[in-house]
């Protein structure tokens, strides 16, 4: 596997990182809880808007004025256009973009903080802060993915007819 090009990062812009990925999941989940009907999805939404919503809080008392990067920028252009996208969805179709938007964006967060934030990051608290939610946002990807898998079996199961039975 190639190693990707060093990206060279101030405490600042990690800051805005973080900040851009934590209210985005906050929309998205916000956006989640008015429009699903499955109980499996509005549970995972509000667990997105009390974490992550705790997670601003905490960084907000580093008192890390955020600063700009290219990367902080593409992750809001990206969830930008992730939101609009779960606008025009509806009903199961929404359910499914939502959650496979989730593993997504929680997939390159979890990238992210690995090869981007943890090597640049010089602040003690700062640096603590990314060893403090890792652990989280692995754990929002793992129940994203089981929430996609379960979606993926209700759908293949509902799609094979009474007389194609998986053996």
């Amino acid at each position: 596997m190639a190693t990707p090009p060093k990206v060279e990062l101030s405490d600042e812009q990690i800051a805005a990182i973080t900040d851009a990925a934590n209210s985005a999941e906050i929309e998205q989940a916000k956006l989640a809880e008015s429009k699903s009907k499955d109980a499996d999805v509005k549970r995972f939404a509000a667990m997105m808007i009390a974490h992550h919503g705790a997670a601003k809080q905490k960084q907000a008392k580093l008192k890390i004025q955020p600063a700009e990067s290219a990367v902080s920028t593409g992750l809001q252009a990206d969830a930008a256009s992730t939101l609009d996208a779960l606008k025009a969805d509806k009903g199961k179709d929404f359910d499914k973009a939502y959650i496979a938007a989730q593993v997504d964006a929680h997939q390159k967060v979890l990238d992210t903080i690995n090869d981007k934030l943890l090597p640049n990051v010089k602040n003690a608290n700062l640096k603590a802060y990314l060893d403090e939610i890792k652990p989280r946002v692995e754990q929002h990807l793992k129940e994203a993915k089981q929430l996609q898998e379960s979606f993926d079996s209700k759908s293949s199961t509902a799609d094979v007819g009474p007389k194609k039975h998986a053996s």
